[in-house]
Formats: C-alpha cells, sequence, structure tokens
C-alpha cells in the first residue's frame, strides 16, 4: 500500500502523535489520521504541523475514558456529533487533536448535519467533501483511500467533489467557497472542475443565505491565498460573488496589485470596493465586528495628508495610515513622485512606534492646576501641540504649560 513521505509529515512522526494513536489504537479499536494534514503532506507541502485531525471507530465515549485513562487532557468539543479534542503539549506550545468518531450524515438543511456513528470508513469517506479530504493514514504512514480516488486526484493535482457535486453542495452550501479555497490553494493553474463549477453556479441562491459570519471566514481564507485575485475572479466569473459580499467590484486590478504588498487578508478584500458604499453594503453582508468594520471605513473614508503624516500616525493610528497609503497606492494611477511618497507613508507606518506624550497630571498640579475640565482641556491642547511641534522633549512641554498658565 502506499506511504506517506517521510519528508513531509513530521507531525505523524512527533511523539505526541504517535503516543495519542497508541493509546486510540488496540483491542480492535483503530484509530487513523485524516483529512487536511495527510493531503498537504502527499502534495509536498510541509504546513499542517499543527493541525492534526484523526477518525476513529471508537465511539466518543469510550475515546473520552480512553484519553482519561492516559491523563491526556480533551474537551468534549462536539461530542453530539462525534468530536473530542485531545491536547498535549510540546514544551509550552499545546498541540489540539480534533478525534472524530466515523460517521454518516442522514439529515442535512445545507447548514447542518444530523449524524449516525458507524465503524463503515467508506460511509465516513463518503459524506466528506473532496476527495483529497477523505484519505487516511495509519501510524507508521500507510495510506487508505476508501473512495478510491483521492490518491488519483492528488497525483492528477485535481480538487473535485465526492460523488455528485450537487449533492455535497447541498448538504452545506459553505463548501462552494471551500471549493474555491482548495482549488486555488492547491491547483492555482489547473481549470476549474466542470462538473463541480456547475453545481456551485446553480446555489448561488442559497449561498446568499449563508450566515455571514460563516462566508466571512471563508473569504478571509480566500483572500490569504498567493492566487487570491485568481480566485476572486473565478467567483466573479461564475456568478458567486455578489452573493457573499454583497457587491460586484468594478475591478480586479487593485486587488492583484495589492496581493505583493500586503498579506492581510481583510485589507486584501478592500482593494476590491469600488466605494464607501460598498464598504457598509460588505461590513453588513459579513457581518464584520466591530473593530473590523472601523477598520473599513476608516481606510475607505479618512483622508491622507502626506504632508502632516507623524500627526495622522499618533491620533489615527499606524494601521489606518498604513491601509490608506496601500489602498492608495493600488487604486490610482499615480505619478512616480506620488507612488514614492504613498510607498514611504507605507513603510513608516509599518515601522511605527507610537510616542507617549510626557505630561502627566501629577506635573499640572505641581504647575499650579487642580483637577477637573480645564486640566482637561489644557492637557489635549498641549498635546495638540507636542504633536505639531515634532514631540519635543518634556522640558519643552513644561516650558510650553508654564508659557500658557502664565
Amino acid at each position: 500500500m502506499a506511504q506517506l513521505e517521510k519528508t513531509y509529515s513530521g507531525w505523524l512522526e512527533r511523539r505526541q502523535t504517535q503516543h495519542l494513536l497508541q493509546v486510540l489504537n488496540g483491542d480492535g479499536a483503530i484509530t487513523r489520521c485524516v483529512g487536511g494534514c495527510v493531503r498537504d503532506a502527499l502534495m509536498g507541502l510541509a504546513n499542517a504541523d499543527t493541525e492534526v485531525d484523526m477518525a476513529t471507530d471508537l465511539p466518543p465515549e469510550e475515546v473520552m475514558a480512553r484519553l482519561k485513562k492516559a491523563k491526556i487532557k480533551c474537551v468534549p468539543t462536539g461530542i453530539k456529533h462525534g468530536t473530542v479534542s485531545a491536547i498535549l503539549y510540546e514544551g509550552d506550545s499545546a498541540l489540539v487533536y480534533e478525534i472524530t468518531t466515523l460517521r454518516v450524515d442522514f439529515t442535512t438543511d445545507g447548514r447542518h448535519a444530523e449524524v449516525a456513528f458507524t465503524e463503515d470508513w467508506q460511509g465516513d469517506a463518503a459524506r466528506r467533501d473532496f476527495t483529497i479530504n477523505a484519505l487516511y493514514a495509519d501510524a507508521d504512514g500507510t495510506l487508505h483511500d476508501p473512495i478510491e480516488q483521492g490518491l488519483a486526484d492528488i497525483a492528477s493535482a485535481r480538487v473535485r467533489f465526492i460523488g455528485d457535486a450537487q449533492a455535497r453542495i447541498e448538504e452545506d452550501y459553505l463548501r462552494i467557497l471551500r471549493y474555491f479555497r482548495f482549488h486555488y490553494r492547491l491547483t492555482p493553474d489547473v481549470a476549474l472542475d466542470m462538473a463541480a463549477l456547475t453545481a456551485c453556479r446553480a446555489a448561488a441562491e442559497p449561498l446568499r443565505r449563508l450566515s455571514g459570519e460563516r462566508k466571512q471566514q471563508e473569504m478571509l481564507k480566500i483572500m490569504a491565498l498567493p492566487a487570491a485575485d485568481k480566485a476572486v475572479r473565478a467567483l466573479h466569473e461564475a456568478g458567486l460573488l455578489r452573493p457573499v459580499l454583497g457587491f460586484e467590484p468594478h475591478s480586479f486590478d487593485a486587488l492583484t496589485a495589492m496581493l505583493p504588498l500586503s498579506t492581510d487578508p481583510l485589507l486584501r478584500m478592500m482593494a476590491l470596493m469600488p466605494s464607501d458604499d460598498a464598504a457598509h453594503m460588505m461590513a453588513t453582508t459579513l457581518r464584520l465586528s466591530k473593530k473590523q468594520t472601523m477598520r473599513l471605513m476608516k481606510a475607505m473614508e479618512m483622508p491622507l495628508d502626506l504632508l502632516a503624516l507623524s500627526k495622522m500616525l499618533y491620533f489615527d493610528g499606524a494601521e489606518a495610515v498604513a491601509d490608506r497609503a496601500l489602498l492608495a497606492l493600488v487604486s490610482l494611477d499615480q505619478g512616480y513622485e506620488m507612488r514614492a511618497a504613498l510607498e514611504e507613508a507605507a513603510t513608516e507606518a509599518a515601522a511605527y512606534q507610537r510616542p507617549k506624550f510626557p505630561l502627566t497630571g501629577k506635573m499640572m498640579q505641581q504647575a499650579g492646576m487642580a483637577d477637573g475640565p480645564a486640566m482637561g482641556r489644557m492637557a489635549f491642547a498641549l498635546e495638540q501641540w507636542w504633536v505639531a511641534e515634532g514631540f519635543p522633549n518634556i522640558e519643552a512641554v513644561e516650558e510650553e504649560l508654564k508659557k500658557r498658565l502664565h
């Protein structure tokens, strides 16, 4: 049988992984690693070292019992669906393993599934999303491909749904975005599978109805990809971008230009927005957090004054200045001098450390001021002066305070 190459499967050789598999195997039980860690190792991607999922024919209660007996910390993360998290340690770092009992879905509504536990490895594989995610590995690296398609699709660099694409999508419409994410992460230069693309296009309306939080999580993952622009263009061409974002970008050129400048997924998403109205629409549609929305609005609406950069960095924050500078850089046809100025602003913002205003309330009291609104107004005015003057030392601030008091 096929074997995992040790070069890309350090997670399997890890002492904690082997100990966990030893605890869960034996007495007729079988536990194997599954999903992304196996897939990425087979595709030569050495980035699956922290997330290792396992599948087992043990019921979740027996998994918990074995872990507790072995003194391994465990959490019933999703025990209703058969998932238990085991937490082991490497020094001070926690290693979290998700262990899920083999299961089949017997009812689904496009978002949630009712499951039944099983001992059938083929049944467990068949309910997964993509052929390349339905591969299992024993403790010694022996591979199992119950649906007999995953290894072939790995070899041919192909991402496709298991069985009928429409049926898999109807089990969970988020699989549409997952399909585009996996395709453009793993095989960005390969044509999309036509059966998958046709099924995705047909489900645009149910995709629109999915919760904003779920769509947000997947879109941010897509935006983090090196080929994010290709993925977003493909979603647009398939008629799937408006149901996700709430608007249609006027152009994808700004996103393409942003990719080498920033890996920040939210900033990359901002590069798609044609207007402030689109920003509001996206914040609502994707249910962005208050912090994310504030960042979005600052980046879209804040004027960028390159002649008062120090003041902007101090009062508006480095992140907002960097966002605004980079968005201006990729969105406008700038001349050489303006491009250089925007690049310098973004670089300065990235390295910026906010200075601390040196004047304290105690110092102001010692200068003869009493607590109250007047002290607050004076402190605010002095801080404005201090920034405008280029952040002079405390002696200069105290001298300015004396002038204003007398």
